[in-house]
């Protein structure tokens, strides 16, 4: 296992302290961490078209009290990039996040945190039976559970008309973004717009929305991610429940993800905490300081209420 400097886009990030590598199915899984290894594991997990970058700032502020693990989700980053579908199914992707937390903490659950589509990910992980065992808490930033939404939608009236639209539109941004890396390499889509379109529909100003050095292979990945689990999990939803203590934090000016979509997961959920905050989708580059606070709080309150899983 072979560890290479990394790169960070500003000066006044902290760069991780460990990188390593994780084997999944034949392949790899590129992972950074932050503090003292022997503090209490928390993993991040980001979403796509993003890297382990998103949370850097994050890392930075949470490392003096954690273990801090993040890694590039496969088809992202330094990882590996499977072609097929099947290899970005929620299961799979799922798998991957056990094999990283089974490789960096074997003896000890480890709390959780995934943002958009890496909270989505992490859902799946967390209403898997290990997660009784192996999973502390889990925080979900801008990603509710897309079965959960998926009962939701079929239980609301008339969501047949509101499933065909979004399919419509789906279709149509896959179609725009190719389903090969030839075609990745002939979107239009340069890290100049994607920047603009966080911009205004986000309010993020440009200089909090970094653009890694494999944003053409990360599009493609976070294309194939959504095409595999998107529309597969609303139409055909699972009754999936979990144990783990579970905080969302819903930002309410998100333009991505309504509010109204996380009340889907409170019959499924046994405890729940719900953090509103008045911000934007990409929190975790705008408010680190935030999401920080919440994540640690949370950890804190349920080590108060004795509601942690102990040591192994």
């Amino acid at each position: 296992m072979t560890e290479q400097p990394d790169s960070t886009d500003s000066a006044d990030i902290r760069r991780p302290d460990r990188q390593s590598t994780v084997p999944v199915s034949g392949a790899e899984l590129a992972v950074f961490e932050w503090g003292d290894p022997a503090a209490e594991p928390l993993v991040l997990v980001h979403g796509v078209t993003d890297t382990h970058h998103v949370w850097t700032r994050v890392a930075t502020l949470l490392a003096e009290d954690f273990r801090v693990i993040t890694y590039d989700v496969r088809g992202h980053g330094r990882s590996a990039k499977p072609a097929a579908p099947q290899d970005y199914r929620l299961e799979r992707l799922a798998a991957d996040c056990y094999a990283v937390i089974d490789t960096v903490s074997p003896h000890s659950p480890v709390h959780v945190c995934g943002h958009g589509w890496g909270a989505v990910q992490a859902w799946e992980a967390v209403c898997d039976p290990r997660a009784n065992t192996r999973i502390a808490s889990f925080t979900a930033i801008s990603g509710p559970n897309l079965d959960h939404v998926g009962i939701l939608l079929r239980d609301i009236a008339s969501p047949s008309r509101y499933l065909r639209g979004l399919a419509t539109d789906l279709t149509w941004l896959l179609r725009s973004a190719g389903s090969a890396p030839a075609a990745a390499q002939r979107i239009a889509y340069p890290p100049r717009v994607r920047s603009w379109l966080i911009e205004r529909l986000g309010g993020v100003p440009r200089a909090y929305a970094p653009i890694a050095a494999t944003w053409r292979t990360d599009l493609l990945a976070g294309t194939r991610i959504v095409r595999a689990n998107l529309l597969h999990h609303l139409l055909r939803p699972r009754d999936r429940h979990t144990a783990v203590p579970v905080q969302l934090v819903v930002d309410t000016t998100d333009v991505f993800v309504p509010p109204f979509l996380y009340d889907s997961s409170a019959p499924w959920v046994d405890r729940l905490w719900r953090c509103a905050i008045p911000a934007d989708h990409w929190l975790p580059v705008t408010e680190p300081l935030l999401v920080a606070e919440a994540i640690a709080n949370f950890v804190e309150d349920l080590h108060a209420a004795g509601a942690t899983i102990p040591r192994r």
